[in-house]
């Protein structure tokens, strides 16, 4: 069965950030309910558009489930991230612990609360580095520099082979 637009619910991470807060007023204006999962480290509150309900939290965080059993999302749609290319050269490990620990729990969230579809937006330019072919294609070898990179495009692969339901 074909949901309607108004019967869709999104939970959007990183949607009080720059790219994620126009994905917000996207979804809203289709006629999609919105939840936002931002724990604003890079973001902004005042980003976020009026009808989106936020969630203050980080996407490692324990409580992240509860999130899930309470909204029920139909959709999620990936834009949360450690992107700075200076923090993950100086702190590799931190940048582990929310690019791939955190993507780990939310795709676990995503099984445990199965969700109709998983988006994921990444970082395809810092996955591919510098090439001579532009625009790059998705099928060149991927040259990760800096660890961001390794981990986006670690996480790309791992939504692609990870069922995140049991239906």
């Amino acid at each position: 069965m074909l949901m309607s637009a108004k019967d869709m619910k999104v939970l959007l991470t990183g949607g009080a950030g720059f790219i994620g807060s126009h994905v917000a007023d996207a979804f809203l204006k289709a006629g999609h309910e919105v939840v936002v999962l931002d724990n604003l480290s890079s973001g902004n509150r005042e980003n976020l558009p009026a009808q989106a309900r936020l969630y203050l939290l980080d996407l490692g965080a324990r409580e992240l489930g509860e999130v899930f059993a309470a909204e029920r999302p139909d959709v999620v749609d990936h834009h949360a991230a450690q992107i700075s290319v200076t923090a993950s050269a100086r702190d590799p490990q931190a940048d582990a612990r929310t690019n791939v620990l955190g993507m780990l729990n939310l795709l676990e969230a995503c099984r445990r609360f199965p969700v109709k579809k998983l988006i994921f937006a990444s970082t395809g330019g810092a996955i591919y580095g510098d090439t001579d072919r532009l625009p790059t294609p998705e099928d060149h070898p991927p040259l990760p520099c800096p660890p961001t990179a390794s981990t986006s495009g670690w996480e790309s692969s791992t939504c692609a082979t990870t069922p995140t339901s049991t239906g």
